[in-house]
């Protein structure tokens, strides 16, 4: 069992209208605020004896009224990513699959 880490050590405030995690980011945009999440799903080989590959994605969840319900939101669908992929996902932008 692993012991609870709240929001505020899990989430990193950018500036005003720009929050980040590990998982993703949430902003203001367009008077609301919405999540931002970019993964990676391992994707099998296309022929047999190949190398599987990894296949980006890129969710946008949103609009919310408040940053908190933005980054439940995004926790929340990286969980279901988590429980449906296992170690077949990976999160984060493209600058950090490299």
């Amino acid at each position: 069992m692993t012991k609870h880490v709240g929001r505020s050590k899990r989430w990193t405030r950018v500036d005003a209208k720009r929050y980040s995690s590990r998982l993703g980011r949430v902003v203001y945009e367009r008077n609301a605020w919405y999540a931002l999440l970019d993964y990676r799903t391992l994707v099998p080989p296309g022929r047999e004896g190949g190398l599987p590959s990894w296949q980006a994605h890129a969710r946008r969840l949103g609009p919310f009224k408040r940053p908190r319900d933005a980054m439940v939101a995004l926790e929340r669908e990286a969980t279901v990513l988590e429980n449906r992929h296992g170690d077949g996902v990976r999160f984060g932008g493209p600058s950090e699959w490299t």
